[in-house]
């Protein structure tokens, strides 16, 4: 184990499919949609948030079809490279801390069609925190899908009101848990806070336009075993997203929200 006093653990997975990487039953990356045609996705991403505290974890990365196929192919992996690195030395300090996890490197199941494989493995961190998150939260498997899915979909509708108003403020406070896990497990200093809430505000003072909510296209995941919650678009992209100004420049802006119950009384936070 290392003996860095504010550890930084990251998945790097390079995604020649569509999937998600899911880290302690959390997704922390998403690759769906139009971008998954061709190439494929890589970058190294930080899961102290996702952790919460020392100990073993379980790493899944899910495959699925590149958009418009049925099954997976032999041209379709996945692999999933893991590093820890000191936060106030990062790039001298960071190094490799488990082997890499892959799908079989000689392609899936001989004379299967596999419209999904799961490629799973266990780490083991070491972090000096133990942070509030989620596991204390409401339970929702033990609820009704269907009404679970109306009360989210009507908190969505919520999140997506204030989109619309471009209240920066009453968003960040409903993002309140998310932040504090944030800036926490990640080590924010003073400057880097700043940072954030500039950049949130630059984004809310475009004025820009609001997709709509589409109540048929989406579907709800449960995760965190059990204790997260979120709304998907069936095409793998996030059902909250702000319309590009230029779309030949860039796609839409999407933002990424889970969310939890600390207690039913308090209702749903995004975290």
């Amino acid at each position: 184990m290392h003996n860095f006093k504010k550890p930084l653990y990251s998945v790097y997975p390079r995604m020649y499919c569509s999937g998600t990487i899911y880290v302690n039953d959390v997704p922390v990356i998403d690759w769906y949609g139009d971008e998954t045609k061709e190439g494929g996705f890589g970058g190294d991403t930080m899961i102290n948030q996702a952790l919460l505290q020392s100990g073993k974890y379980q790493v899944v990365g899910k495959m699925y079809p590149r958009l418009g196929k049925n099954v997976l192919d032999e041209d379709d992996t996945l692999s999933v490279d893991f590093f820890c690195a000191d936060f106030d030395n990062w790039k001298a300090s960071r190094a490799e801390f488990r082997p890499k996890m892959e799908s079989p490197w000689d392609g899936l199941t001989e004379n299967v069609q596999h419209p999904t494989f799961n490629v799973a493995g266990e780490i083991e961190v070491e972090l000096p925190f133990v942070l509030d998150g989620w596991q204390h939260s409401v339970d929702f498997k033990d609820m009704k899908k269907e009404d679970l899915f109306s009360d989210v979909f009507r908190y969505y509708k919520q999140i997506r009101a204030v989109l619309v108003e471009h209240n920066v403020g009453k968003y960040l406070e409903m993002s309140h848990d998310k932040m504090q896990l944030q800036e926490q497990a990640l080590y924010y200093t003073e400057d880097r806070k700043k940072r954030f809430l500039d950049s949130a505000g630059q984004l809310f003072g475009q004025n820009l336009a609001v997709e709509e909510l589409n109540e048929a296209d989406l579907h709800l995941e449960i995760m965190g075993y059990g204790k997260l919650v979120r709304l998907m678009r069936k095409d793998g992209s996030q059902p909250l997203q702000f319309k590009s100004p230029d779309l030949e420049k860039q796609g839409n802006i999407e933002m990424e929200v889970k969310l939890h119950m600390r207690t039913k009384e308090k209702g749903f936070s995004i975290i």
